[in-house]
């Protein structure tokens, strides 16, 4: 089982579109019976056993040795996706977080109440989440989504994980690479040149347009977690 996941707006489905695999494999039931029905500010997945429950429901009737899907709610079953299946192969696609800020802008993500784009009442940012502006909101959404995803990671052993930069997905190397660990050729390497999340319209403009305001405001939610992937600007 090859599973690919990410913040989302950051190029899982090309991912699976070079692996002419699912993307987003009966997401919809499983937003609407487990996350709609949920109060977003807790973790409705907060124990193990939670976790194996729903990822035994999702996959009802597939065939372990062939399936490959990817979505953005992987992130928050990572550990269960071993538990079940130790032979699991997962992927991580990391994007620029202000590349990931101004697409999920464009999308109002930020306006979204659902676990994953509100802050969990503990978390730091829940008291002043009203008074955040969008481009704040999203900045968190990003730092979350790819902490609880890197979390995950912790549990599963180095040989079964993999950690991608979207911006690198044209180059050969990063192909070969993806062929080792997965084992699985690569059927559509042309999806790779495509632009990823190229929306016709953006409410942000470029990120080397930004702002000094935008910068600080943020680097003060996401400069840590930019500086860990490796990312400068």
């Amino acid at each position: 089982m090859l599973i690919i996941t990410g913040t989302g707006r950051c190029g899982t489905a090309t991912l699976t579109k070079m692996f002419h695999g699912h993307h987003e494999f009966r997401v919809r039931y499983i937003v609407d019976k487990y996350f709609l029905k949920s109060d977003p500010f807790s973790d409705p997945f907060h124990s193990l056993e939670k976790r194996i429950e729903v990822m035994l429901d999702l996959h009802q009737g597939i065939d372990h040795d062939t399936f490959i899907d990817s979505s953005n709610l992987y992130i928050h079953f990572i550990d269960a996706l071993y538990v079940l299946d130790p032979s699991v192969r997962i992927i991580l696609s990391i994007r620029n977080g202000k590349d990931f800020v101004r697409s999920a802008l464009s999308r109002k993500w930020h306006e979204q109440d659902i676990v994953g784009t509100v802050p969990p009442r503990k978390d730091p940012y829940f008291s002043i989440w009203n008074s955040m502006s969008a481009l704040q909101k999203n900045a968190w959404i990003w730092v979350y989504r790819n902490r609880k995803a890197l979390e995950g990671l912790k549990k599963v052993p180095a040989d079964n994980k993999m950690i991608i930069k979207i911006e690198e997905i044209g180059k050969e190397d990063i192909h070969n690479r993806l062929e080792f660990f997965s084992g699985i050729k690569l059927k559509e390497r042309e999806f790779a040149v495509r632009k990823v999340n190229a929306n016709p319209f953006f409410d942000l403009p470029p990120k080397e347009e930004w702002s000094n305001e935008m910068n600080r405001d943020f680097d003060r939610i996401a400069g840590d977690m930019m500086r860990f992937f490796g990312y400068t600007n």
